[in-house]
């Protein structure tokens, strides 16, 4: 029956996993990107082609930051992109929905030079996102080294303070 109702519900009824907090976050985090974002830049939210749920929730993501995400200077627009678009590129920063991290994303992050960010801290740990944010119970922003430094993303010195690497 939860199934069904779920099924019925229109898509801004969908939580999404990155809270507007989480976000916020994300925005502040990629305004100590090095190099900083263009002032045009494309956040790009990628989803699983034939997953429902994962394509509710890049879609609910966006909804979130509709209006943009400003980080520093810039604001960032956001564009829904099934996984496997994401190779044609023309993204500084990828937010990863749910069920789309994994070695796909990573790669396509990659070759793109773009931050991959998720709420899956695992992912992180595994090489398969840069950046894992949670923002409750408080700000944890959790950053893969070697991960971040494959796709040519550094950060200033200052925020390598304020995070946890690995």
């Amino acid at each position: 029956m939860v199934a069904v109702m779920t099924w019925v519900l229109p898509s801004q009824v969908w939580g999404a996993s990155f809270a507007a907090t989480d976000l916020q976050v994300v925005g502040r985090a990629i305004a100590f990107m090095l190099p900083p974002p263009a002032p045009d830049a494309i956040i790009a939210i990628a989803y699983v082609a034939g997953n429902a749920a994962s394509r509710q929730d890049a879609d609910a993501i966006a909804a979130l930051i509709s209006g943009g995400l400003r980080a520093g200077r810039t604001t960032l627009r956001p564009r829904v992109i099934d996984i496997n678009g994401l190779e044609a590129g023309g993204f500084q920063v990828v937010i990863a929905a749910a069920g789309a991290n994994g070695p796909r994303l990573n790669a396509a992050a990659r070759a793109a030079r773009a931050l991959c960010v998720t709420t899956d801290i695992e992912a992180v740990r595994s090489g398969f996102c840069a950046m894992a944010i949670t923002s409750e119970p408080r700000v944890q922003i959790t950053v893969n080294h070697a991960v971040a430094a494959a796709a040519g993303i550094e950060f200033v010195a200052a925020f390598r303070m304020m995070i946890q690497e690995l």
